[in-house]
């Protein structure tokens, strides 16, 4: 048996594997010995059908499996002897040609095409700056919250009129251009919506100030902002034959519902804290302002982890493979990737694939790790932000979340994610602790102003 490597460049090499019939012959001998002992062939008994007949029948099924195997064992060894730093999986050879005429030959060549890791140094310093927010809460904030809060426990009582804010609900038909019926159109097709959600200022005033009975004709894919999504969901159509609609539907008011707010009272001070009611507006309002604040304090943290992804990609520029990682994927995952397709969604996966490479780099030169109860503990984070987002607050200590972390984390896939999620985080961390973080004082709306003119500059 031969190996060999042959670097096309830094990052693609071929490595060629010749066998010859040495390195295959007992290993095919033993297989065609343990088929024989149970091959059930007509005329002869089980078992006891002439070696020569077995081969005919099965000897170039079993050659092809074992040289195959062969030659992969190999290709895996030799990987780990050489210790190579591969990028995705090797994949038949587009490079060097492969020769397997099982039929004729007995010397074979197996050819398999790699993605070589890039190298690079670590260039992350304390002469790099960011800045980390201090964002000071406001009355304006504590107000807003305050409304959020009261209209998310408000009541949906039937109002005589209708206001921005009121649920307006209505059966729409869908009509021709006589203004009939259309004949096989929609009919009687019953829909909600709220005026202060109509982007069109002209048809918003439309339905604000009107009863139930109220009746009009618009365009109701105007109406619904022509979210194809919503209209379909709406409607019952499929995405597809939205854009047959007419433009014009007769829409009858059968509801309209107004939220009424609670008062700010004790009882309202009880369901807004149940562990611990505040005894009047002035302590309500601290604890909001107080709750406000722990929220944009995480806030800041992600955003300052945000800008730290973008400075490690900024200081670390290196090439992939790209030619051998567009044909790996479009090759392993022929349900996503295509030849159509590939060099779009590539761009997607290089620069995720760049930065695992970063905090892979930042991981072994701190010797970061994963230990159990940090990815127990992270998969607890993960469900419980997951249970938050249906209204559900649950506590890490909580049997039900427990019990659930306990499943997930017998699958080794989830654990994969989990371990990436505490690695990633602690990599962030080594990162701030190595450059220069300087506290920025600045309101909600300053700070909003600064994520939405970076958004827009990096296309986010």
């Amino acid at each position: 048996m031969n190996i060999q490597l042959e670097k096309q460049n830094e990052l693609e090499a071929s490595v060629i594997i010749d066998l010859v019939k040495d390195d295959y012959n007992e290993a095919v001998e033993k297989q065609m010995k343990k088929i024989q002992k149970t091959a059930a062939i007509k005329g002869f008994r089980p078992g006891k059908a002439p070696m020569g007949m077995i081969k005919k029948m099965y000897g170039q099924s079993v050659l092809a499996e074992e040289i195959q195997r062969i030659a992969s064992d190999k290709l895996n060894d030799y990987i780990k002897e050489e210790n190579l730093d591969i990028l995705g999986y090797p994949i038949t050879s587009a490079k060097v040609e492969s020769k397997l005429d099982i039929e004729n030959d007995e010397e074979f060549r197996f050819a398999f095409d790699l993605g070589m890791a890039p190298s690079f140094e670590l260039n992350i310093s304390e002469k790099d700056k960011l800045g980390l927010f201090k964002i000071e809460v406001g009355d304006k904030e504590v107000d807003e919250d305050i409304d959020y809060a009261r209209k998310s426990h408000g009541e949906m009582q039937d109002a005589e009129t209708s206001d921005e804010e009121s649920i307006v609900y209505a059966n729409a038909t869908e009509l021709g251009e006589d203004g009939n019926p259309l004949e096989g159109g929609l009919a009687d097709k019953p829909l909600s919506f709220v005026p202060s959600m109509i982007e069109d200022k002209k048809l918003k005033k439309v339905f604000v100030g009107i009863k139930k009975d109220f009746e009009t004709t618009c365009d109701v894919k105007q109406l619904l902002n022509n979210n194809e999504s919503v209209l379909s969901n709406a409607l019952g159509l499929p995405k597809e034959g939205i854009q047959d609609l007419s433009d014009k539907f007769s829409l009858k008011v059968t509801e309209v519902k107004t939220r009424v707010l609670p008062e700010i009272n004790e009882d309202y001070f009880k369901r807004t804290f149940p562990e611990n009611p505040p005894k009047d507006e002035k302590e309500y309002r601290e604890r909001v302002k107080a709750n406000l604040e722990k929220y944009y304090e995480n806030e800041a943290s992600l955003w300052l982890d945000h800008e730290i992804g973008h400075l490690i990609m900024q200081k670390h520029d290196f090439n992939l493979p790209d030619e051998f990682l567009k044909r790996w994927l479009t090759e392993t995952k022929q349900q996503d990737y295509t030849p159509e397709n590939i060099d779009e969604k590539y761009e997607q996966e290089k620069e995720a694939l760049k930065r695992r490479l970063i905090i892979d780099k930042i991981s072994a030169q701190f010797e970061i790790k994963a230990e159990s109860e940090e990815i127990v503990g992270e998969a607890k984070t993960y469900f419980a932000a997951m249970y938050r987002q249906y209204g559900m607050n649950i506590s890490a200590e909580d049997e039900f979340l427990q019990e659930t972390v306990m499943k997930r984390l017998q699958d080794q896939e989830f654990i994969g994610q989990m371990n990436d999620r505490v690695i990633y985080r602690k990599a962030y961390d080594k990162v701030r602790d190595i450059i220069s973080v300087k506290e920025k004082k600045t309101n909600v709306e300053n700070y909003f102003k600064h994520v939405n003119k970076h958004k827009e500059q990096h296309g986010e």
